[in-house]
């Protein structure tokens, strides 16, 4: 790669960079301003975004460059998002109120969906576990490709 590409591929991932980083400060700075009655859920959709945005902004930075991605990489991919959208809609159902006590929180509570035992929040749980495993075994896979590449031929970005 001449300096040309590798100047061009900078000012990308610059740019890149930058445009996350701003979206996340952003929503944090609002999170500072405003205050939310329910504050730690905002927080928790920062952290949230700020990883998906990120394994985004790698993946997209992979291709760009013209690294390759393998299949268990792909499958891990799909199944993760699968299973963050899963999580995030039963993320978004606002099934606990932090700001009450525990047992004013508990007279929200839906029926038991899952062997009659478990609500939304216990699946909400579950689900961005799985998630966040799988957010993980993406970043652990991703670079399996590069395996036999020496390390002064990987950009960097």
């Amino acid at each position: 790669m001449g300096r040309f590409e590798k100047a061009c591929v900078s000012k990308v991932a610059y740019r890149l960079g930058s445009v996350t980083s701003v979206l996340i400060s952003k929503t944090a700075g609002y999170g500072v301003i405003k205050r939310p009655n329910d504050f730690d859920t905002h927080l928790l959709a920062i952290a949230i975004c700020n990883l998906l945005l990120y394994l985004f902004y790698y993946i997209f930075m992979k291709l760009w460059n013209g690294e390759r991605i393998t299949r268990l990489a792909i499958v891990c991919i799909v199944l993760t998002l699968i299973f963050w959208g899963c999580a995030i809609s039963f993320f978004l159902q606002g099934l606990t109120m932090w700001q009450k006590t525990p047992a004013e929180s508990r007279e929200n509570n839906k029926d038991c969906i899952l062997l009659s035992f478990f609500d939304d929040h216990d699946i909400w749980h579950f689900l961005s576990s799985i998630a966040m495993f799988g957010s993980f075994m993406v970043l652990l896979t991703v670079d399996d490709d590069l395996d036999t590449v020496k390390r002064d031929n990987i950009p960097v970005f």
